[in-house]
């Protein structure tokens, strides 16, 4: 399913976060009809989603257009769950909601849960590794993605003894997923990329420290008060050069922080606060983020802003966006 790269043709994926498919029906329509449309025009071998994709209350009619939609395009897809998957008591379930999208033939989640070499079960639904290939049929880049969870409950905050003020802190990379990271790139001879919903704490100070490249960041770093340690473990183990979030919605930047490029995919959904909401400019930033891999499993990156590519639905778009 998933094409070989060929040196005169890199791999192409079209990403897109917080799509935030939720019950605002005008919101919801210009948000799939920019979708559908970017994806037909880019043509990408792999569309991606980093979390946050179906949001809201009562949200399975949704969920099965969302898979309907993708699976009719004709482009593997692979998504990751964010925070507000399920956090909605007329929700889905997370489970449920997995289970809706492997309905497509097209959806690249595995049947089966991740599990670490001596069986144990691994935290969260959307933890999984595609490989790319090259025509020898040597992987030369792998894609990870790993479920951030839903917010860190009361439980979680004493077992941790995190003291924060935050009503609903965001979730954190458990144990069982970071054990299971190392497993899969401990024998890697190629690079890797990562797509986790919410940022690592580190993504602070990349952001203070680093050397920005592309984009901007219009608010801080929204992230869970406990640090897993997994951006220590990235460090040591080599092998990710990319770490890919979404999660912050008016964040676009990229950033060289310590031999890695942490970044945002760009935000695409129009449910959701944004530049005008937040009074921080007059042009939305809506849209997606490519991602090109050449044969030598090198990552290069580019975006699509929907104001810019589709000026025919600027007025459309302008009228459906929250503006709090």
């Amino acid at each position: 399913m998933i094409r070989k790269i060929t040196s005169d043709r890199p791999f192409k994926i079209l990403g897109f976060t917080d799509t935030h498919i939720d019950d605002w029906a005008e919101r919801l329509e210009v948000t799939m009809k920019l979708m559908v449309e970017t994806i037909q025009a880019e043509q990408p071998d792999l569309v991606v989603f980093v979390g946050d994709n179906v949001t809201g209350g009562d949200n399975r009619a949704r969920a099965d257009r969302f898979q309907k939609t993708l699976t009719e395009l004709g482009v593997p897809w692979a998504p990751v769950l964010g925070n507000h998957e399920g956090d909605n008591p007329m929700s889905m379930l997370r489970g449920e909601m997995i289970i809706c999208f492997r309905k497509s033939p097209l959806c690249l989640v595995p049947e089966k849960k991740a599990t670490l070499a001596d069986g144990t079960e691994v935290y969260g639904e959307t933890n999984y590794v595609l490989e790319l290939k090259n025509e020898a049929d040597e992987v030369v880049h792998k894609l990870i993605f790993i479920d951030c969870g839903p917010d860190t409950n009361p439980e979680e905050l004493l077992k941790y003894g995190i003291v924060t003020e935050k009503k609903n802190p965001d979730g954190f990379l458990k144990e069982s997923q970071i054990a299971w990271y190392r497993e899969q790139v401990k024998n890697d001879l190629c690079e890797s990329t990562v797509f986790c919903h919410i940022p690592l704490m580190e993504f602070r100070e990349a952001f203070e420290k680093g050397e920005i490249v592309a984009g901007v960041n219009y608010e801080g770093v929204a992230t869970s008060p406990y640090n897993s340690g997994m951006f220590d473990v990235l460090l040591e183990e080599g092998k990710s050069k990319t770490f890919v979030v979404g999660h912050d919605h008016i964040n676009c930047a990229r950033v060289l922080y310590k031999g890695m490029m942490l970044m945002y995919n760009r935000m695409s959904g129009m449910s959701s606060y944004n530049t005008i909401s937040k009074k921080v400019d007059t042009k939305l930033m809506q849209g997606a983020t490519i991602y090109y891999i050449d044969a030598e499993g090198k990552i290069t990156f580019d975006d699509v802003i929907y104001e810019d590519r589709y000026p025919q639905y600027r007025d459309e778009i302008y009228s459906v966006i929250r503006k709090e």
